[in-house]
């Protein structure tokens, strides 16, 4: 079944994905750790979207970083 709010969350999943990305590259710690304050922030917001469809996914923790 067609789900809006999981196609939000996949959007939110993708751009944490890329922010984190982002973060692996800046060589200065604050912006990093805003990047990955970002990151953890759009994947809370995946997760809030996938309960209200019903979908409950296992966390994902803080993948691939450094």
């Amino acid at each position: 079944m067609y789900s809006p709010r999981c196609d939000k969350a996949a959007e939110y999943r993708r751009q944490a994905q890329e922010v984190r990305n982002l973060a692996r590259q800046i060589s200065i710690n604050d912006a990093r750790g805003q990047l990955r304050a970002t990151a953890m922030h759009l994947e809370a917001l995946a997760e809030e979207e996938e309960r209200r469809a019903g979908n409950v996914a296992p966390a994902q923790g803080p993948a691939g970083e450094d």
